[in-house]
């Protein structure tokens, strides 16, 4: 079925179209130019896999599998290498850089090359923690930071506490969520997808673009890691999917999301973010409840089978199913958030309301399954 896509005239092909597209072109058509980014960063991360491929297993970063994997032979774990490269080569050449704009680039490249020394050595979670507040302290310095609080010292403070708590946050709850084939390259799509679509209606051309592109690269790693049939080709690893949050958890913070009021404003990342805010906190008070973490480290390091698409698959889906349905959640609560960024505070509070309710159910399924396990 993937004989075509491995072909090595395939690859090269991507490869040469992914130069061309990235290559500054005059266009005028906002979605047209977007689109051009979107394949640009596709195909370059398509074609750029097999060498990640190739210096993983030179380097020993693969993935044995084990009792908390699903996965039956040892895979190349550091994939998302080829979507930062990919991303990054496409930003550089279609971007005049702001300084919010060269805070989220920088701390995301901070954070992608702790978590690839992080696939290859096996870092603590302190550092990895410490990582990530070095990351978070150029954001700041860049002012990308939540802004909601008066203009005084105890004001700053509750805003970059907010801000470290969304991004740390965030990045972490995707990561959580890369446990299957596909399920956390096609929920970047999907993200960056639907925060481009709003970026649009809101009329912010370059989040647009800068949405476009690294949905593009997550979008390029799909034929090699959504494989269902065979082994997948490699991994995102830490690398792929702590880059890939942070840089969502960062734009959303950078972008201005409707000029309503901030109750939409904000609401509508909420919703967009909501399947791995969920996920992240029913697995951690279902962890803490069981005793199985304590604190804030073995939170951190704890690895099982007990997020969404676990649960997704104990109730009977297998890998594809369950990406489908998660991605799904994730499309039905980002459509809310594009109707609730331009109405009225009446119409946000239904649609938040009715996203609760749908999480209220979610959790019903995934407490019975706990119960039968």
């Amino acid at each position: 079925m993937f004989s075509f896509l491995d072909h090595t005239l395939t690859r090269s092909a991507a490869f040469i179209l992914g130069l061309m597209l990235v290559i500054p072109w005059n266009i005028n058509g906002l979605l047209t130019h977007g689109l051009l980014l979107f394949f640009a960063s596709c195909f370059l991360t398509f074609a750029l896999l097999p060498s990640v491929v190739k210096l993983a297993k030179k380097i020993g970063a693969m993935d044995y599998p084990d009792a908390r994997r699903v996965h039956l032979l040892p895979t190349p774990r550091i994939g998302g290498l080829a979507v930062i490269i990919a991303v990054n080569a496409t930003l550089l050449f279609n971007f005049d850089y702001s300084l919010a704009f060269k805070g989220v680039v920088i701390s995301a490249l901070i954070v992608g090359l702790l978590s690839f020394w992080d696939d290859l050595k096996e870092l603590s979670a302190s550092i990895k923690l410490l990582g990530q507040f070095l990351a978070l302290a150029v954001l700041i310095y860049c002012d990308v930071v939540i802004q909601f609080a008066p203009d005084t010292w105890w004001g700053d403070i509750l805003e970059y506490g907010l801000t470290a708590f969304w991004i740390i946050g965030i990045t972490n709850a995707f990561n959580f969520l890369d446990g299957i084939n596909g399920l956390a390259a096609a929920l970047a799509t999907t993200t960056c997808l639907l925060m481009g679509m709003l970026a649009w209606h809101t009329g912010q051309t370059y989040m647009l673009f800068l949405c476009l592109a690294v949905a593009g690269g997550a979008a390029g790693f799909l034929p090699d890691n959504a494989r269902y049939q065979t082994q997948a080709r490699s991994f995102l690893g830490d690398v792929g999917s702590t880059y890939l949050g942070w840089v969502m958890a960062a734009v959303a913070v950078m972008g201005d999301w409707s000029d309503s009021g901030a109750l939409q404003a904000y609401s509508a990342p909420l919703l967009i973010f909501s399947v791995m805010i969920f996920d992240m906190i029913y697995t951690t008070i279902a962890r803490v409840s069981r005793g199985d973490v304590h604190n804030l480290k073995e939170w951190i390091e704890y690895v099982g089978k007990d997020h969404l698409h676990h649960r997704l698959m104990a109730l009977g889906c297998n890998q594809a199913q369950a990406v489908l349905l998660v991605v799904s959640f994730s499309v039905l609560m980002g459509l809310a958030a594009l109707a609730l960024v331009k109405g009225v505070a009446m119409t946000v509070w239904l649609l938040l309301a009715q996203a609760i309710v749908f999480y209220l159910v979610l959790s019903f399924f995934m407490l019975n399954i706990n119960k039968d396990e």
